[in-house]
């Protein structure tokens, strides 16, 4: 069937002819030229989403509005006031494919097929709710996009048959499309009174339950080539991409219903930390080289008792540019003595703790991989990670007096092309964001020696002036430093952090110690680090090496500050 509206669809737009009450959308399938400026803020397209969305396409027989290449940061089709003033088009071509479908079957499902850069298989469902414990409720002031019935039917068996093949799917986990700037909230209530007919006329269908949006947040395991793909698209096929069923007309009343999932409205006691420093913290962050294999870990988990959620990071240095990264949120989990993000584990023991990852990694090894994060992506692929280590963590004999410990990691990694054993000591920190900084310029060094000797420094650059946090290990024993201890200096070559000078001369009763050296710096990851709001910053990370008094120590650093020009092209 024709349709008007394609004759008014930009030349950036593809349109799929379907014969199934199905509507699935890409609105970030586009790609930000390779030449555009690195900006304080800037829009990461939904890589592969477009192509994604084509297979969705031809195995439902659903109708596709994709754009394929236009950048986001131009048009954003999921943002209403953006669609009003620069693309007053879509929404009548929603109205005109959704009235046909709705009057040859009755209803119509309509997806918006969205990325979310996290690396783990999950599909966040976004409806206007979220899911707390077992129960529905309202994210903020969003209205359900769907009805009650359609969630049962639909929704429920979806995430049943998701997590029954290892795929996380959860319900507004952190897109709940729920504000009223998201297009999706046209198809509710809320927009019954617009100005513009067809966003009226969208909500009115949809208030009578005649139309069911839904909103698919997928992680990258899920969008990249590869089988969790593959498994995503077979159970949303058999699920979600079925003709619709009948329903009753449930309401917008969601209290009766179900869900899987644990209560951990009650929260932690805190008994996961395996050392205890204060207030305990929920934020613990690693800091390894390993002398042998040459490989580094850095990461972590952060686990607040009060949040619904926790969030898991690990990167692997592979040597070179060559690194593995894993990223993730999952539901907070009611055991005290354990965080779980997806196949990321850690586990507490009596003297200190084991991490463990099985599943989807993501590899790229792209020079300047993620000065522009989108370029970034792009360049990497996804393969099978498997690691399993023990963090083991020698009890002081007094508290630190910040909560950075020096730790031992040791244990094995498989990966595609490798297998490699790791035994390295390193450092752990239980810092908060606000300490850590690191969405401010900081400077961050960690030389680890030995079991007898090591030395964690880093500084950070906040408005009110510079503020750093210094340990030295000597013999189990922690010993503060202060910021006249210490001076770190670096060299820089094309702008990136080649050689640093180290000089440290603490004035302390009980210890005396005087260190000078010079290290090197020997990977160099650039990063820019975008913020939600205020200046991007430019940052180098990788691994470190020095050697002093015929010993050696390998570790981790970090230099960063503010981006001080846009990269590229002068305008977006």
């Amino acid at each position: 069937m024709s349709f008007p509206f394609v004759a008014s669809l930009p030349d950036w737009m593809e349109y799929i002819e379907g014969e199934a009450p199905i509507v699935l959308v890409a609105p970030h399938g586009g790609r930000r030229p390779s030449d555009a400026p690195v900006q304080d803020s800037v829009k990461v397209n939904d890589l592969h989403t477009a192509g994604l969305t084509r297979q969705l396409a031809a195995r439902t027989g659903g109708y596709a509005l994709i754009n394929q290449s236009l950048d986001r940061n131009e048009i954003d089709l999921n943002r209403v006031s953006q669609v009003r003033t620069d693309a007053p088009w879509f929404p009548v071509a929603l109205l005109e494919l959704v009235s046909h479908l709705v009057a040859a079957y009755g209803t119509a499902k309509v997806f918006f097929v969205h990325g979310w850069n996290v690396v783990q298989p999950v599909c966040d469902l976004g409806v206007g709710l979220k899911q707390h414990g077992t129960r529905l409720v309202p994210a903020g002031k969003g209205a359900p996009t769907v009805g009650s019935a359609f969630v049962s039917e639909e929704l429920l068996p979806f995430q049943t048959a998701g997590a029954a093949a290892g795929l996380d799917v959860a319900l507004g986990r952190r897109y709940p499309a729920a504000a009223k700037n998201n297009f999706m909230q046209v198809f509710s209530p809320r927009f019954a009174q617009d100005e513009s007919l067809p966003i009226r006329t969208l909500a009115e269908l949809s208030s009578q339950e005649k139309i069911h949006a839904v909103q698919l947040e997928l992680g990258v395991g899920l969008r990249w080539p590869g089988p969790e793909r593959d498994r995503f698209i077979d159970i949303f096929c058999r699920t979600l991409g079925q003709a619709p069923k009948p329903l009753p007309q449930g309401g917008r009343d969601f209290s009766h219903l179900n869900l899987a999932g644990s209560d951990v409205s009650a929260g932690r006691d805190g008994a996961f930390l395996p050392v205890h420093h204060g207030a305990q913290p929920s934020r613990m962050s690693l800091h390894f080289h390993d002398l042998v294999s040459g490989l580094g870990l850095t990461g972590g988990i952060e686990f607040d008792a009060q949040a619904s959620t926790h969030s898991g990071r690990l990167l692997l240095s592979l040597g070179g540019t060559e690194m593995l990264l894993f990223t993730g949120e999952d539901a907070a989990s009611p055991h005290s003595n354990q965080v779980r993000i997806g196949g990321y584990v850690w586990q507490r023991h009596a003297d200190g703790l084991s991490i463990s990852y099985r599943g989807t990694a993501m590899r790229f090894s792209h020079p300047q991989a993620f000065i522009r994060l989108e370029d970034g992506l792009a360049a990497s692929w996804i393969e099978p990670l498997e690691m399993r280590l023990q963090l083991s963590i020698p009890q002081p004999s007094s508290p630190p007096p910040v909560p950075i410990y020096l730790a031992r990691l040791h244990g094995e990694l498989r990966l595609r092309d490798r297998n490699a054993a790791i035994d390295a000591w390193g450092f752990m920190d239980m810092l908060r964001a606000e300490e850590a900084g690191r969405l401010l310029p900081r400077q961050l060094v960690s030389l680890p020696f030995g079991p007898d000797l090591g030395i964690f420094l880093a500084r950070t650059e906040l408005p009110e002036g510079p503020r750093s946090a210094g340990v030295i290990y000597a013999h189990g024993q922690p010993y503060p430093l202060r910021p006249s201890d210490w001076e770190l200096d670096y060299v820089h070559e094309h702008g990136r952090p080649v050689t640093f000078e180290l000089s440290l001369n603490p004035d302390l009763p009980d210890f005396s110690l005087s260190l000078n050296c010079q290290g090197k710096t020997t990977t160099a990851i650039p990063v820019v680090r975008h913020v939600t709001q205020g200046r991007a910053l430019a940052v180098t990370f990788g691994m470190a090496e020095t050697c002093w008094q015929g010993r050696q120590a390998r570790g981790v650093y970090e230099f960063s500050e503010f981006l001080k020009k846009p990269v590229g092209r002068a305008s977006a």
